[in-house]
């Protein structure tokens, strides 16, 4: 079952931690700031296709925003993945350089 409350909440923080204002969110979402906030009270129940375009708009997946993932680490890795993907062969190769050199650290 859905918690739209729990939903509206986690939005909510994303939004914050992206310093993002409701209005900025809105617009990214392609949504008014006024259902906007009524999402982030868990007032009414938006369509699997409105918290998709908010979840998309947030660079989260619905998952996370259904409390269903803890931390958006692997949704921020594949993202990273895609984005390295789209560098030039010369930039690819100094990347996995500077990376290879820095591993070490995080073990």
């Amino acid at each position: 079952m859905v918690d739209i409350k729990k939903i509206g909440e986690n939005i909510r923080k994303e939004r914050k931690r992206q310093l993002l204002t409701i209005e900025q969110l809105a617009e990214k979402a392609g949504i008014t700031d006024n259902f906007l906030g009524k999402i982030e009270r868990g007032e009414g129940m938006p369509s699997l296709q409105t918290i998709d375009s908010i979840a998309c708009a947030l660079n989260v997946g619905i998952d996370y925003l259904n409390g269903n993932v803890l931390h958006n680490t692997e949704h921020t890795f594949i993202t990273s993945l895609i984005e390295i993907n789209g560098l030039s062969g010369d930039n690819k190769e100094k990347f996995i350089d500077f990376i290879s050199t820095n591993i070490k650290y995080f073990k």
